[in-house]
């Protein structure tokens, strides 16, 4: 990897006004963004590189998570929509950006105003590029080769026509062939090799090999975990990384295949506190209600900070060190949970403004809160509102305890 430049400015700008009174935040811890992908490039022996910072950073804040990303040496980022590259350019991010959703026809001319990568997955995108692109303003082009996706990409009897057409055209850079694998994520799964196979026949076919003078890339975070060097065995090769940057993989068993570190904790403050007698009914629906005199805490947080309602009478959080039973049906805004009895501890210790860990490194995890939902981590990391502020410790205090943390805080999605 290139030397990384390591920059002293924290990430540190005024809390503003309204993100004080928010009852749920989001910690993203940059040092644990540090050693994830430090773990990565090390994984992968040689290999670039490219960091998948689409929806946000995966709800983890896309220029905040870049810029750190940047220091550490990464020189290629992907977006899904050409909106989030542009939003990139204009935060001062000057590396290459490839988006990875295809592009329309007749709105090339993004991709060339803000230098972003288009991805070529189709015969009519690929005439469309030739015509649209200029010697003094090529387009960079990523071709995407459809081995068994079934989403987007040329088949393999295009793929190798359409490659030599871009090869060709005069307002075309050829920067780049790439396919994705549909099931990475399963160990030994022979329909990964089936397309890795498909995937370097076509390379090996191509008139012209040295025509392509970027990069090629087929190994994502699954392949790389499961598969290894076989996936990116090429002689310019990517290593395209999203879910591991922020501490995570598809699934529980990915996870011990590689150290990581969760990026971010979901933190939501207990906004009220009652104590009720038993037959009490909690939230709507009436469907929970209370078997003895039990205190209830109400949290300020719900489905509509992206909380998932399907973790209503499922899910669990630490107040103090104390996991607590979440009950009732979650709401837009709150949630209410089982402190228990009201005169022992824990229940008699906990106040108002105290904080609750939705998810975070330790129990509950962002594993635990995507199996109460049914559903995987990616869902549940970037379905967390714009709405809530995303506090960024900066890795020079970055898990040191007893310490007021340097923070950047805003309402917005970066």
């Amino acid at each position: 990897m290139s030397s990384r430049p390591q920059s002293s400015e924290p990430i540190n700008r005024p809390i503003s006004q309204p993100d004080r009174f928010a009852p749920v935040t989001a910690t993203v811890d940059l040092g644990a963004l540090r050693h994830n992908v430090r773990t990565l490039q090390a994984r992968a022996d040689g290999a670039k590189l490219m960091a998948i910072v689409k929806a946000d950073a995966y709800g983890h804040g896309a220029t905040a998570v870049t810029q750190v990303l940047r220091e550490e040496g990464v020189r290629h980022f992907a977006v899904a929509r050409p909106a989030e590259g542009v939003r990139l350019r204009e935060a001062g991010i000057e590396e290459q950006i490839l988006v990875l959703g295809a592009p329309f026809p007749d709105q090339l001319s993004v991709y060339t105003t803000h230098d972003l990568s288009a991805t070529i997955s189709s015969v009519e995108t690929a005439e469309a590029a030739c015509q649209h692109g200029r010697s003094d303003e090529p387009i960079r082009a990523h071709v995407k080769v459809d081995t068994g996706m079934g989403r987007i990409g040329l088949s393999l009897e295009d793929a190798r026509e359409t490659i030599s057409q871009l090869s060709e055209a005069s307002g075309v850079l050829l920067a780049g062939i790439w396919t994705h694998f549909a099931t990475a994520d399963e160990p030994d799964s022979p329909f990964t090799q089936t397309q890795l196979n498909r995937f370097t026949s076509l390379l090996d076919a191509l008139d012209s090999p040295d025509s392509v003078t970027g990069r090629i890339h087929a190994a994502n975070t699954g392949a790389l975990l499961t598969i290894g060097g076989r996936a990116h065995d090429f002689s310019t090769p990517l290593v395209r990384t999203g879910i591991a940057l922020y501490g995570l993989t598809t699934t529980p068993e990915l996870r011990d295949r590689i150290d990581l570190q969760p990026v971010m904790t979901l933190k939501a403050r207990v906004t009220h506190l009652k104590t009720v007698e038993p037959g009490t009914p909690i939230s709507y629906g009436a469907r929970w209600r209370a078997s003895q005199t039990t205190r209830i805490a109400t949290l300020g947080v719900g489905y509509g900070d992206g909380y998932p309602r399907l973790c209503s009478g499922r899910a669990s959080v630490r107040i103090n060190g104390h996991q607590h039973p979440i009950v009732g049906t979650i709401c837009m805004d709150m949630c209410m949970v089982n402190l228990g009895p009201p005169d022992k501890s824990p229940a008699a210790d906990v106040e108002v403004g105290d904080e609750a860990v939705l998810f975070g490194p330790s129990s509950p995890t962002l594993y635990d809160v995507a199996d109460w939902a049914e559903t995987i981590p990616y869902e549940i990391c970037c379905g967390i509102s714009p709405r809530v502020p995303r506090r960024y410790l900066n890795s020079a205090t970055s898990g040191v305890p007893h310490q007021e943390p340097r923070v950047q805080t805003s309402l917005s999605s970066f």
